[in-house]
């Protein structure tokens, strides 16, 4: 009598699952999201006070912000948030009790048409909580 001997089945273990297109969508991703973070902080349009060439310098990507946006209305934003002046404080009271060197950058975005008390206003409360790294945003010529 002739035996048959059929072929053992072959179990996958995941040692043989393939991980490295998984793994380049996850650093595609990455990309996308580094990419698209400080773009997202931008939201709220402005028309920023024009300056000649050379008065500003590109932002560091480096280096962390906080942007306060103040529209044409006198609206205070942080980020996307639309925030109180009170709330606006109490941010900078966050930030200020951080140690030094991870303080963001406070950036203020003050619309072209808004009194230059209200960006006035907003720098004061920064140094009045112990902010010393704020700067005005201005477009070029």
């Amino acid at each position: 009598m002739a035996r048959s001997f059929s072929r053992p089945h072959r179990l996958h273990v995941l040692s043989d699952l393939n991980v490295t297109p998984m793994l380049d969508l996850c650093f595609v991703l990455l990309i996308i999201f580094m990419i698209a973070t400080p773009v997202l902080e931008q939201t709220t349009a402005v028309n920023l006070p024009k300056a000649d060439k050379g008065a500003g310098k590109t932002p560091d990507t480096k280096v962390q912000y906080r942007i306060v946006t103040i529209d044409r209305n006198g609206a205070y934003t942080i980020g996307a948030r639309a925030v109180t002046f009170a709330q606006l404080e109490a941010e900078f009271a966050i930030i200020a009790a951080l140690p030094e060197v991870d303080q963001p950058v406070v950036r203020i975005r003050g619309d072209g048409g808004v009194s230059y008390q209200k960006v006035f206003d907003v720098l004061s409360a920064a140094r009045a909580k112990g902010l010393t790294k704020a700067g005005l945003d201005n477009e070029t010529r």
